[in-house]
């Protein structure tokens, strides 16, 4: 069985394959020709978050909503290191139990005290996920608000905590 991992990155370049607008001749060569240049996987950092106690769940149309806050946590990779201070955790579990993760929000900062804010928006199962990650943060560590990040989650058996791996696709 494919991990959500290995299924993100197969659609990932099935996308990149095809033309977009702006896309350049070189790109698309590329991109369907392994041999030149093959899209890459950099694994960036893994967050462990501590979540408290979920509401009672929000019924929806199809599912209901849980939402809990993110009550602290602790990042460390090779792009930084640092301090989760707080956020929210807001997600949807459908009927079939296809979880949508409609917003992780995580503030915090830098072993170097650099402010950051992580958001995150994905789908998956109540247990694993992935999600497109975004972040806000400046100074030496700028570079990375700017990047295609993407992250794999995965909820505790006692579901106090979330385990989330950061990874950046490069095309080279």
């Amino acid at each position: 069985m494919m991990s959500l991992i290995q299924i993100l990155v197969a659609c990932l370049l099935a996308f990149s394959a095809t033309a977009l607008p702006g896309n350049s001749t070189e790109r698309q060569t590329s991109a369907s020709n392994p041999s030149s240049s093959t899209p890459r996987l950099v694994r960036l950092f893994e967050a462990r978050t501590n979540i408290g106690e979920f509401l009672s769940p929000i019924p929806i149309a199809g599912g209901q909503r849980l939402v809990a806050k993110v009550t602290d946590g602790e990042i460390k990779g090779k792009a930084f290191s640092g301090t989760i201070v707080g956020g929210i955790t807001v997600i949807d579990i459908l009927n079939g139990g296809l979880t949508v993760v409609n917003a992780v929000r995580s503030i915090g900062s830098t072993t170097d005290g650099t402010p950051f804010l992580i958001e995150e928006d994905g789908i998956g199962s109540p247990d694993d996920n992935f999600a497109r990650l975004r972040l806000s943060i400046g100074g030496r560590f700028a570079n990375l608000a700017n990047q295609f990040l993407f992250t794999e989650a995965t909820l505790a058996s006692d579901r106090r905590s979330v385990t989330t791996t950061a990874y950046q696709l490069l095309d080279r």
